[in-house]
């Protein structure tokens, strides 16, 4: 179902939607679209991210004629069932199984027009375990690497320890999920949701890690990419650094190329770029443009 939101632009209109995955979980999202499409964006965000922080850039890239979908991933946002205690979702569940099914609806609504994925963190590193990769013309992504904690800089990795190892373990205990938007940490959390994250981030490797890879977590086609991939990442992120950018991407193989564009606050006339900071509205005429023009030269 659907139902149309106005919105400023007179070039693009807004749709929010209900799409309901194969196993039958609905996810919430909001379609921007031009009257005149050139081509379809499935805009992926990062873990404990709400939709909403990203509608700003879907507008815009709408209004250069790029239909743009943003959506909340299964037990999150306004995509969190009523009783979060009682939800089983995993992490892996976000690229099998709610990213092909709104690249599903984007094939649909737009059968004959290239598909293009924009991937925040999770939204650019689960695209290979997609079933319906083929489906897409390229790939997009930033701040994408492996989250292995001792890469990161000493305070940012303590706080991560405390988040998963503290904060995480008695989030459960008391509530049955990850209660973390009260505390103004993310949006709230399924618990296996965060325990896989954790798991993951305990490797270097992440998920390619041998005690994951080919056995919880799929092979997948990351060896196998059939379409360019672009990587942007900031050099103040603590994350997606020098260290984990490389460390991820050394797992994948793009037949159409892999290429990487480094991102320094004192490029761009600001202090702070961090791992989020390319979807803010400040950099609407500067990163944004960037962003823009790696998705159009992939069509």
């Amino acid at each position: 179902m659907s139902a149309n939101i106005p919105t400023r632009s007179p070039l693009a209109q807004t749709e929010k939607l209900s799409i309901i995955c194969p196993d039958g979980v609905p996810l919430s999202a909001v379609l921007c679209a031009p009257a005149q499409v050139q081509a379809a964006i499935m805009l992926s965000g990062g873990t404990g991210f709400k939709k909403e922080f990203y509608l700003p850039l879907a507008n815009y890239l709408a209004e250069q004629g790029l239909a743009t979908i943003v959506y909340d991933y299964r037990g999150t946002g306004e995509s969190k069932p009523a009783d979060m205690r009682q939800c089983s979702f995993s992490f892996l569940d976000y690229g099998q199984k709610d990213m092909p099914a709104v690249l599903d609806f984007l094939d649909a609504r737009y059968p004959n027009l290239p598909k293009l994925i924009l991937g925040h963190s999770a939204g650019g590193q689960q695209v290979g375990f997609m079933p319906n990769v083929h489906k897409v013309k390229g790939l997009v992504a930033v701040a994408t690497s492996v989250g292995y904690l001792p890469y990161m800089p000493l305070d940012y990795r303590l706080k991560s320890y405390y988040f998963f190892y503290l904060f995480t373990p008695l989030s459960i205990l008391l509530k049955g999920y990850v209660a973390a938007k009260r505390f103004k940490i993310m949006e709230d959390l399924p618990r296996k949701v965060v325990t896989q994250w954790r798991a993951w981030c305990s490797k270097p490797n992440y998920f390619f890690d041998p005690q994951f890879y080919g056995k919880s977590v799929p092979i997948g086609a990351f060896d196998q990419m059939p379409f360019p991939i672009h990587v942007f990442w900031a050099t103040d992120d603590p994350i997606s650094n020098a260290r984990s950018v490389p460390a991820f991407w050394s797992h994948v193989k793009s037949v159409a190329g892999l290429s990487f564009q480094v991102l320094r606050p004192e490029d761009w006339n600001t202090r702070k770029i961090d791992h989020y900071g390319v979807f803010r509205t400040q950099f609407k005429d500067s990163l944004w443009k960037e962003v823009l023009g790696a998705l159009q030269r992939m069509l």
